[in-house]
């Protein structure tokens, strides 16, 4: 969640993407793409604040913008309009635009139509949410700490991404782990009696230095109580404007910890090769599917040292593949100690890799489910 607009631009020709992008600089951040199926694949990793679209002739790329402006209704749209007839001014206008810039292009006025347009825009719109994404073991020291703060990483590569330290107090180390102050968080809030929404939570939310920011969802054990009724909302919240909101669960042992694997949309269930690590993974499993889950993404972690299974034992065991096996690497030992991350440093190590290509299909789910969205939209 950043306070720096983001804008897309979609016009065929290259040089008038690039003078309107030019115009848009100093507004914010700032991406070019030819096409509107282009546009889909931006926003389905990372809500735009504004776009910019040059009117499509056909009627079916009309009704393509369309089920982008009912799905992102928080977005402002600038048209550019090869002409101001009656038909193409009716069909702007049902498409719920009324931000209209004629051709020739003019970078200046596009610019002044954005500026306006994000002045005035809502910013608690209903439309499409982010996923959130758990990740929980069944038993403590699997590595969801670590996984998290990674995972998030690696999702802020390919869009806007959240981290939301949801352990059970005050066993909470994501803060920690980042070298974060976690003296305010989202049951503070709560305390306060203040309510839950975008622009509030960006108070105790704190960036981190790989691209994401990171939240606290209590400090002391009686606010996780103060905070359970409030958890749909905090998370309708965080994916009101994210589309990748990572939350480092833990062992899901707290009423409101239920409540937020019932918000997510996909779980990393961690365990490394022990019995009892295995036990404890087919019964998160279960738990979580209960819970409504619809993907749950298996994780061996920290592979490869002395061991009682085989990894294909563990998964006939399960009953279904890992999703990633990710190795045992001196490094992700001294990540834990001072907070940094293994990505920046080691882009090649073994298990860093594993954690890109877990991330990687997260994304192409997101990808596909907002492209399904916007076909079923009317």
């Amino acid at each position: 969640m950043t306070d720096r607009p983001y804008v897309i631009v979609c016009h065929a020709a290259a040089d008038a993407c690039a003078r309107i992008a030019a115009a848009l600089r100093d507004l914010g951040g700032v991406d070019c793409v030819a096409r509107l199926d282009g546009v889909a694949d931006l926003l389905a990793l990372a809500a735009a604040d504004c776009l910019v679209v040059d009117l499509p002739e056909t009627a079916p790329g009309r009704a393509a913008l369309g089920r982008i402006v009912a799905a992102y209704p928080e977005t402002h749209v600038v048209v550019i309009a090869a002409s101001l007839a009656f038909d193409d001014v009716r069909d702007v206008l049902r498409l719920g635009i009324r931000d209209i810039v004629p051709v020739p292009v003019d970078p200046a006025a596009i610019a002044s139509a954005v500026r306006e347009g994000l002045a005035a825009r809502a910013v608690d719109a209903p439309g499409l949410r982010g996923t959130a994404i758990l990740v929980a073991s069944g038993k403590g020291g699997a590595g969801c700490t670590a996984l998290a703060l990674h995972l998030a990483a690696a999702l802020a590569r390919h869009g806007t991404a959240a981290l939301v330290d949801a352990d059970a107090p005050p066993f909470g180390a994501t803060a920690a782990a980042a070298d974060l102050d976690s003296s305010s968080s989202i049951a503070g809030l709560v305390r306060q009696h203040l309510p839950i929404e975008p622009r509030l939570l960006r108070r105790v939310g704190l960036t981190h230095a790989a691209g994401f920011t990171v939240f606290s969802l209590w400090g002391a054990a009686g606010e996780a109580d103060d905070a359970a009724d409030v958890m749909p909302v905090a998370m309708d919240a965080l994916t009101a404007g994210v589309p990748f909101v990572v939350v480092d669960l833990g062992r899901p042992v707290l009423p409101a910890q239920r409540m937020l694997s019932r918000r997510a949309g996909v779980a990393v269930a961690v365990a490394t090769l022990d019995l009892l690590a295995l036990r404890s993974l087919r019964y998160l499993i279960d738990l979580l599917v209960a819970d409504g889950v619809t993907q749950i993404l298996p994780v061996l972690n920290r592979s490869g040292g002395t061991a009682s299974y085989t990894i294909e034992q563990a998964e006939a065991a399960l009953g279904t593949a890992f999703a990633a096996v990710l190795p045992e690497t001196p490094r992700l030992s001294r990540c834990l100690d001072d907070g940094a991350l293994i990505g920046p440093s080691a882009p090649d190590d073994p298990w860093w890799r594993g954690i890109e290509a877990l991330a990687e299909q997260i994304v192409l789910r997101r990808r596909e489910e907002f492209r399904n969205a916007l076909r079923a939209a009317p």
